[in-house]
């Protein structure tokens, strides 16, 4: 848990912007920055954020969150990190399991890179955020690299 306000949040993969304006419609949040490589969902996004009044409290990037978090993009240094990655098409439904090694566009190795965190404030490790994130088998978040 955070001691304070989330003031700057990233929505690390945005979409069309439901989670991006939900966190710019709050009163402690004064900045998201919104990033997804998809210009169209981008374009989706920013008119949403318009529809629901949020637009000026919203950076929207294209680019890969990867990428842009290697490079240490300063438009990234925030309070908090949300991730709600794409998660494979319409295909999961015949899972049995959800294996997060079988993640698209980006297997869970990826998403458990230490630099994901880079900004996050309260200190709590990859294999936690995935669980915060209601991964299932623990087992399989202990696999990861670190």
């Amino acid at each position: 848990m955070l001691d304070s306000p989330v003031e700057t949040i990233l929505d690390a993969f945005c979409g069309i912007g439901g989670n991006t304006i939900q966190f710019a419609l709050s009163t402690s949040c004064k900045r998201v920055v919104a990033v997804d490589r998809d210009q169209t969902a981008i374009d989706c996004a920013r008119h949403n954020a318009k529809i629901y009044g949020v637009l000026d409290k919203i950076e929207f990037i294209v680019g890969d969150v990867f990428q842009l978090v290697e490079e240490r993009d300063p438009r990234l240094v925030v309070d908090a990190v949300f991730m709600s990655p794409p998660w494979g098409g319409p295909s999961y439904r015949d899972f049995g399991v959800f294996d997060l090694e079988t993640m698209e566009p980006y297997p869970g190795y990826v998403l458990s890179l230490p630099c994901v965190c880079w900004g996050c404030a309260d200190g709590f490790g990859e294999q936690d955020a995935l669980g915060r994130a209601g991964a299932e088998d623990f087992a399989e978040l202990c696999s990861l690299p670190t």
